[in-house]
């Protein structure tokens, strides 16, 4: 009896769906626990004031940032898994080696930023640094929620458009943390070059690092 082979894509997996609603879960809670945690990080990328608290009115706790560490590796790994997926099956064990690895990738930046900032910079600043940094990422990881969406459920996403609207938000991160730091750091020429050095070092090539290692390991 004739059958036809069924291809394993996101479509066709039901922990893309099941993964994707508990992100979005994560997400709220995150915010229900934080209240006012995403618009916050919004309105701080236009703050003026570089060195003061940005989430003044904002009571951190941890059940609400351990929801919203879970929610962006999550996010960041789906999306790094997505766009490396060219094989039959589109598993979630490949999907928890990308979440895996960026885990590691987070954690080891969080120490080497740390380490580059009290030596190269000024140490200072680095609480305002550290404050900017999580207002960002929480920015972009929201952000890439609805594309990634999109990316894995809407027949007439490509990935050409989804790969264009990744590059608009990693450019948009890119340029907003330049001048972030510059804004908290730069004094002279030789603070312009540390800046640039911890760019390229800390999170471009760890960034390539981890894409090259999911592309080995999926």
């Amino acid at each position: 009896m004739p059958f036809l082979e069924r291809h394993s894509t996101s479509f066709s997996e039901p922990w893309v769906a099941w993964t994707m609603l508990l992100l979005l879960l994560l997400l709220l809670i995150a915010n229900y626990f934080q209240k006012g945690l995403v618009i916050g990080s919004f309105r701080s990328l236009t703050a003026a004031k570089e060195r003061e608290s940005l989430f003044s009115d904002i009571t951190r706790n941890t059940a609400g940032d351990i929801c919203m560490f879970i929610y962006e590796v999550s996010i960041v790994g789906l999306c790094i898994y997505t766009l490396l997926f060219r094989g039959a099956d589109f598993s979630f064990p490949g999907f928890l080696i990308a979440v895996g690895l960026v885990c590691a990738l987070s954690a080891v930046k969080y120490l080497l930023i740390r380490l580059t900032c009290y030596v190269f910079l000024d140490k200072n600043a680095l609480p305002a640094m550290m404050l900017h940094y999580s207002n960002l990422y929480i920015v972009v990881t929201t952000l890439l929620y609805p594309v990634l969406l999109l990316a894995l459920f809407a027949p007439f996403m490509t990935y050409f458009a989804t790969l264009i609207l990744l590059s608009i938000i990693a450019f948009m991160a890119l340029a907003i943390w330049l001048l972030k730091a510059f804004r908290l750091f730069f004094t002279n020429f030789l603070a312009s070059f540390y800046i640039f050095l911890y760019l390229c070092t800390l999170e471009i090539a760890p960034l390539i690092g981890v894409i090259i290692a999911t592309k080995q390991l999926i």
